[in-house]
């Protein structure tokens, strides 16, 4: 497309590729989002506890939502007082931002580590499968989960408490912005060579409010 002379544009995920050129690349804040991730979790456990990380090292968007989470644990541990201990990650495995991996994960992680608080995904899908390994434990409040997408089924399992909160996404305005940005082009206007679209934690009390849920529960 560079050669003919074609503009090219991105959202979403990036191109990693060394070659090529893109005028603007629009994305969800995936660093901040990691650290809104990490937020979640200090909430849900009150500052202290062991967690464990399901991550999927194969593409943009999930490493910097991994680097935004271990960032803002640190900082977290790091102010940390009163004798508390603050948050261990005890292990990071490979989710494949999927179901069936993360759910095969999850229970080599609950084996390995019993004592487990709490666990991050780096997407709905392998929230998911770890909730689902992890049903016994989860139903009883002693492991809880964050995940990030605010999937439909994600934010079904929020209200219901399988997950205690998950990172909203904002896709309709990535889209539109990726619009504004080349008609921006276009017209010969200058504009960001990156554009991040912010987030947003989604708690039980969202989900009762949700009008995406209530519609569904219309039908």
């Amino acid at each position: 497309a560079n050669q003919v002379g074609i503009p090219v544009f991105t959202a979403d995920i990036a191109s990693l590729a060394k070659e090529g050129e893109v005028v603007c690349h629009v994305a969800t804040d995936n660093l901040d989002g990691g650290r809104a991730a990490a937020r979640a979790v200090v909430e849900m456990l009150g500052g202290e506890g062991k967690i464990a990380l399901l991550n999927h090292p194969r593409i943009e968007s999930a490493i910097l939502r991994e680097k935004g989470f271990k960032e803002q644990i640190e900082k977290h541990n790091q102010g940390v007082g009163d004798g508390k201990t603050g948050i261990k990650i005890v292990t990071i495995l490979p989710g494949g931002g999927e179901r069936k991996m993360s759910f095969d994960a999850a229970k080599d992680i609950l084996q390995t580590y019993p004592d487990l608080d709490g666990l991050f995904a780096i997407n709905d899908p392998s929230a998911m499968g770890a909730a689902e390994a992890l049903k016994a434990e989860v139903e009883s409040g002693r492991i809880r989960i964050v995940g990030f997408d605010a999937q439909t089924e994600a934010r079904k399992a929020t209200l219901e408490r399988t997950l205690y909160a998950t990172i909203v996404q904002y896709p309709k305005r990535i889209g539109s912005t990726v619009a504004d940005a080349v008609h921006q082009y276009r017209v010969g206007k200058e504009i960001e060579a990156e554009i991040l679209i912010p987030v947003t934690i989604y708690r039980k009390a969202d989900a009762e409010a949700d009008p995406v849920l209530k519609e569904e529960a219309g039908k």
